[in-house]
């Protein structure tokens, strides 16, 4: 029996056309809609079996839809929530799959004292430095983790059937308050991002053919660094001042090294490796 009745994906992107796969190969709702704004994305998506209707109409997609999944670019998801919360009943779940928690729950949690639906944020850390529905793909949230940020005030049947939903796409779920969400997303997920752009910024200034002669560590060290600018510039615009703190924690760790090296402190550099190798290995 399917879980919902008609869940609507606002955004088909790699996440949502990615969301709207795995929901028909799981069996998940009755029926899928897609939001998008551009005819053409509309059109494409019409052709694809996952796909049971499609809107151009904000409003209208959500309307008597069971859940409703935000999956626009981060920037966005404020304003979509103020647009579809005044038309979404009292019995509709509406998350998203924003980077950033924060701001964006609070803007819920503003849309939702005179309107229908309850919102519950989520961030299935479920990725690629590719984009577009062309690389969706119905195994991308398989084995991955959803970090989900309730309010606590809101009713528990409608927080455990949306983790259920996620566990039925194969994720491990784990609750966070927004606020912890984006300390922990700093630096597990922007972080990261951060330093391997400015690892490739800063090998970009060498002669390129030293780029010909690179290795797989390089290429898989620098590989998000593909990820789209103007996406990843809003993500990291709007998580900066945790971003900025846990830049500059690592440049303290990157300081330290550069010092166990100076002084030729061999044994300390061993040390050193050896903790992040088995940091990399605790990694799922």
């Amino acid at each position: 029996m399917p879980f919902f009745n008609r869940i609507t994906i606002l955004g088909p992107g790699l996440l949502g056309a990615s969301l709207a796969m795995a929901i028909k190969k799981k069996k998940l709702s009755e029926k899928t809609r897609i939001w998008a704004r551009k005819p053409k994305s509309l059109q494409k998506c019409l052709e694809q079996e996952w796909c049971d209707e499609t809107f151009d109409n904000l409003e209208d997609a959500v309307i008597d839809s069971d859940l409703v999944i935000i999956c626009t670019p981060v920037d966005h998801i404020e304003r979509v929530l103020n647009e579809i919360m005044p038309k979404c009943s009292e019995n509709t779940i509406i998350t998203d799959v924003g980077s950033v928690k924060e701001s964006i729950c609070k803007a819920a949690s503003e849309a939702m004292i005179e309107s229908g639906g309850t919102f519950i944020g989520s961030h299935p850390m479920a990725g690629s430095e590719k984009s577009g529905m062309d690389y969706a793909s119905a195994e991308l949230f398989e084995n991955r983790t959803c970090l989900v940020t309730p309010d606590p005030e809101k009713s528990t049947d409608d927080i455990e059937k949306l983790e259920n939903f996620w566990k039925c796409l194969g994720m491990r779920v784990l609750r966070q308050t927004p606020e912890e969400h984006d300390w922990i997303v700093s630096n597990i997920s922007h972080l990261p991002h951060l330093i391997a752009s400015s690892l490739s910024s800063h090998l970009s200034s060498n002669p390129k053919k030293w780029s010909e002669m690179a290795g797989q560590g390089l290429k898989d060290t620098t590989r998000v660094a593909q990820g789209d600018p103007a996406l990843w510039c809003e993500i990291m615009k709007s998580n900066h001042r945790n971003l900025s703190k846990s830049l500059e924690l690592w440049i303290e760790s990157v300081n330290r090294i550069r010092d166990i090296l100076r002084e030729g402190n061999w044994e300390g550099l061993t040390e050193y490796l050896a903790d992040a190798a088995e940091y990399r290995k605790g990694i799922r």
